[in-house]
């Protein structure tokens, strides 16, 4: 069949899918079909490609390739596709040891489309006739007009100046230099902005020559599909023009010579802590053991994950750190498992290796908890039952799995038999006590890692580069400068220089006539409960039960309202009245698939809204018995006077909270800056936002010092918000299940108390915009701009949307991204008024909110012809119609309810995007213009950086206190 041969076939029960494998005879490619009921078709191509240092060369490959190939010289045919296809999934990915370049659509056109323009990017970039793309995605040298001093910029360069900012991510990076040495797993294949500077472009096309051939390459389809159409796209499009080679690239086993056993090393910080990280590592055997690698995912949430886990426990009891983690990858040939300690007392490391060892020891002569084994055994079946893998594809996640196998010379379909393995696992006389022996007490494969802060660090690292930029400008002849100049120069017209109509039109697009006219809405009853709302979605769900408890925040006074936010922090891991601190987690996992709280605000507008505190749960439905009574036991019956296991809580949750605030920066600053403008933003800022972080860190040191505060006001909220006056909820589940939901609902509510009589009020807050600037320790910076549309005088439209795809993929991808060298950048126009704009991993500051505040001259001068029109509207709709999963329906009908949608909202929303014009854009000029005019500003970034713009913020304060 046009060149390859089957290989093998399996029936793979688990996915309800069948798997065939090909090889291409004359490329030497191999292919497999997963054939299988499921219209949100998959395809995906990736190569070997283990770096041989850390300049990052498969990332910057990664990004570069796909600007521009040989049949599509398009500067970006990546950002034309998003623009105008119907894509369920349009990305590519960098990992230790591969790059994966996937894509999936519910359309066969736009499958076939998508296709060929990744086929085409991989074998035929313009990499090799345009090395501006290197110096655009990788690095370059820049001078400064003004001083006349060198720097560096890139959009890898910058992005991974911000993935390797905070201190986890360095402890990632510093674990398997550590364990793995010089070989494949200890170099940084995304790139370390201090090495991607080293490599050349000669290096760089190298690269490219030598991994990506077919013969190199692992082809993945999914789906419901026409086979032998793909089979010829692929094998006579392009697999026909490549002869077969042997020169492939192995990935070996490390030898101990590589092996570091005890290693110290620093991060920077701008914190006064004194405490650091400890981390016990261990190379723990291959990927290609599914058997193995479902063990240790199971072994490493007992031991770890819980606060009934032992290893946590004992680490925890013996006051060596305030937190633990377990980290297991399995996401490379040779996997890694890492006992994380945080916040560690930086002087007990050999009491840090010896309790783990000690602990270990126990498990052998004592086994593990059978209880605990039980129900982390029973958690993982649900999630596997489940199958909710959010916006990814599930036949994309199935590619994921099998290239472990597949990568490494072993039999792809058996990593997707997850439920044989599964029940190896269940089986009473599973030999737990030599996995735990074997693989981590006794394994010779192993390193004991002190990281420890250092407040000069990142100004030692900052004087270093600006020295080593003066000697290499020293260095430099005056031919050197002049053609830093030159190539500055011939990037700048790549970049201005926009594709021609012809170039554009080689990339193909639907017609608008191909797109479903009717809009996904949501499908959902409601009725009153008492004084609040049940919304009730009907679903195929395999017995699942998605259930949502919603508690109205506005019974708080404002004094309380942020211990709405600390007690989702403590809620369902805090002593109840029927189990311990350790006894909980075992209990939770026998009885839920999962089970979390939340802080959720629903804004009609910026003076209206709904705010909850929100249990949210599934479970199976023989479970529901269950259910109900511990799901009343967390609500009434938590022990807050517990303190000594509050304490505990309270500072794991600091420590994620600084974690995520560093990771999430842009998501943080945007809910920061709409906190400014609206009383639903404000809601949300203090109990999940960087006020609440703030409040939070004052909470760990009343803990300490008047700890009978916290505890009267922890108990003052759960009696305000748990109330039947205060009590709404939402399920979806089978019909046929309503009742049985209904009866765990009623059950509930009459065990509540009435809660006062009086009117629930929104909270009203001063709304006055204003620009702040948080100092972090950055190399990058998170620019955010909002503003309250509504009160300019403007009204939402569907067009919005289309304006927001015209602004995100065409002037801020350039301006921000492609020439001012940010990884990210993007904007949204929400129906209750708020618009943002923001940039992520920036290197700049000034120059992005300048860039924000011409966009109305540059929507004044808006031309697009009708096809780009068509493009830009199909690039909005597919935003809207991407396939949803049971979880993310429930939450569009509590999305549209709460935020108070007409009833036809998503038709006439359809409609007006469907009918958007060039005029019609147009027409937006005056309301970004109106809109600049806000100062409404947060950045979070570097220091230095703010400090030097500092004139543009009203005030600057630390990120982290």
């Amino acid at each position: 069949m046009h060149g390859f041969l089957l290989k093998d076939k399996e029936v793979i029960s688990d996915i309800h899918g069948e798997g065939y494998l090909f090889e291409h005879l004359k490329s030497g490619a191999r292919l497999i079909y997963i054939k299988a009921k499921d219209d949100n078709k998959v395809f995906s191509i990736s190569f070997k490609t283990p770096p041989e240092d850390d300049c990052g060369t498969p990332h910057i490959l990664e990004h570069s390739v796909l600007c521009g190939s040989r049949k599509y010289a398009s500067k970006d045919p990546f950002n034309e596709l998003a623009k105008g296809s119907l894509n369920t999934f349009l990305n590519a990915l960098t990992y230790a040891d591969k790059t994966m370049y996937p894509i999936a659509s519910c359309n066969e056109e736009d499958f076939h489309n998508l296709m060929d323009v990744y086929l085409d990017a991989v074998f035929y970039p313009n990499i090799y006739t345009k090395k501006e793309i290197f110096m655009q995605e990788g690095w370059r040298y820049i001078v400064n007009e003004e001083t006349g001093q060198l720097d560096i910029t890139g959009v890898v360069y910058n992005e991974m100046k911000g993935a390797l900012s905070d201190p986890e991510s360095l402890l990632q990076g510093a674990i398997s230099r550590n364990l793995f040495g010089k070989t494949t797993y200890g170099f940084e294949s995304g790139g370390d902005p201090a090495s991607i500077p080293d490599l050349t472009y000669e290096a760089f096309l190298a690269f490219h020559k030598k991994y990506y051939h077919p013969s190199n390459s692992y082809i993945y389809l999914y789906g419901d599909m026409d086979i032998d159409r793909c089979l010829a796209h692929i094998g006579d499009g392009y697999l026909n023009d490549f002869m077969r080679t042997i020169d492939l690239p192995e990935i070996p086993e490390t030898k101990g010579n590589n092996l570091q056993t005890s290693s110290k090393e620093t991060y920077p910080t701008d914190s006064d802590e004194e405490k650091g990280y400890f981390a016990y590592s261990v190379n723990v055997g291959l990927c290609t053991d599914e058997e193995l690698t479902m063990a240790l995912q199971v072994l490493s949430y007992v031991l770890l994950e819980t606060n009934a886990s032992v290893i946590k426990t004992a680490l925890m009891e013996a006051k060596i750190c305030d937190d633990v983690e377990g980290w297991f990858d399995s996401s490379t040939f040779e996997m890694l498992f890492s006992i994380v300690a945080k916040n560690a007392d930086l002087s007990k490391v050999s009491e840090f290796e010896k309790t783990i060892n000690k602990t270990l020891e126990g498990i052998l002569r004592d086994g593990l908890d059978q209880e605990l084994l039980s129900s982390s055994l029973r958690r993982l079946s649900f999630l596997l039952k489940e199958e909710d893998y959010g916006s990814t594809p599930k036949g994309l996640i199935y590619g994921m799995k099998l290239m472990k196998s597949w990568l490494h010379g072993k039999n792809p379909f058996f990593c997707l038999r997850h439920f044989e393995t599964l029940e190896k696992l269940k089986n009473p006389n599973y030999d737990w006590i030599s996995l735990v022996e074997n693989h981590i007490l006794h394994n010779e494969k192993k390193n004991i890692l002190v990281f420890s802060p250092d407040r000069d660090k990142e100004k030692e690292i900052q004087r270093a580069f600006l020295q080593k930029m003066q000697d290499k400008k020293a260095s430099f002849t005056e031919e050197d400068m002049m053609q830093i100049k030159e190539d500055t120069r011939k990037l700048e017209i790549f970049q201005h220089t926009e594709d021609s109509p012809e170039i554009l039109e080689q990339i193909p697009i639907l017609q608008l006539s191909q797109i479903n006219p009717a809009p996904s809405i949501p499908v959902y009853t409601k009725s009153r409960v008492g004084e609040g709302k049940q919304i009730f979605v009907p679903m195929q769900s395999n017995g699942i039960i998605y259930l949502k408890l919603h508690f109205d925040v506005d019974s708080l006074n404002e004094e309380l309202l942020p211990y709405a936010g600390l007690l989702t922090d403590v809620l369902g891991k805090l002593d109840t009245k029927k189990y311990s601190y350790q006894q909980l987690p075992m209990v939770t996992n026998k009885v839920f698939g999962g089970l979390s709280f939340q802080n959720d605000v629903y804004s009609e507008n910026t003076e209206n809204y709904t705010g909850f505190l929100t249990l949210k749960s599934k479970f199976l439905k023989e479970d529901i018995a269950e259910v109900a009574e511990l799901t009343k036991d967390i609500l009434l019956n938590t022990n807050f006077d517990a303190l000594d296991s509050l304490k505990k809580i309270i500072r794991g949750a600091k420590i994620k909270g600084e974690n995520y605030l560093l990771n999430y920066s842009h998501l943080e600053a945007i809910h920061f800056s709409v906190g400014q403008l609206s009383n639903g933003g404000k809601v949300n800022e203090i109990t999940s936002g960087i006020d609440y972080f703030h409040f939070l860190v004052n909470i760990d040191k009343l803990l300490s010092q008047k700890p009978e505060i916290v505890i009267e006001n922890l108990k003052k909220t759960a009696e305000c918000l748990f109330t039947q006056k205060s009590f709404y909820i939402s399920l979806g589940c089978e019909e046929d299940d309503l009742d049985k939901a209904i009866e765990l609902r009623d059950y509930i509510y009459k065990n509540l108390e009435p809660g006062r009589d009086r009117k629930l009020e929104n909270f009203s807050f001063d709304k006055n915009p204003s620009s702040i600037g948080f100092t972090a320790n950055s190399t990058v910076q998170y620019n955010i701009f909002s503003a309250d549309y509504r009160k300019l005088g403007y009204k939402y439209t569907g067009k919005m949307q289309v304006l927001r795809t015209i602004l995100n993929l065409e002037y801020l991808w350039n301006e921000v991204r492609v020439k001012g060298g940010a990884y990210g950048s993007g904007c949204s126009f929400q129906q209750n008024g708020i618009s943002y704009f923001y940039s992520y991993r920036d290197p700049k500051v000034t120059e992005t909110y300048e860039i924000y505040k011409e966009l109305w001259k540059k929507i004044g001068n808006f031309n697009a012809t009708d096809r780009e029109m068509t493009k830009y509207i199909l690039g909005t709709i597919n935003r809207l119609d991407q396939p949803k999963t049971n979880a993310e329906r429930l939450n569009d009908a509590i999305n549209k309810e709460y935020r108070d949608f007409p009833e036809d909202f998503e038709i006439m929303e359809r409609n007006q995007i469907i009918h958007t014009t060039k005029n019609d854009i147009l027409e937006f000029s005056d309301l970004l213009r109106d809109i600049s005019k806000v100062k409404n500003y947060c950045t979070i970034g570097g220091e230095g950086k703010i400090i030097a713009n500092k004139d543009y913020f009203d005030s600057i304060q630390k990120l982290i206190p």
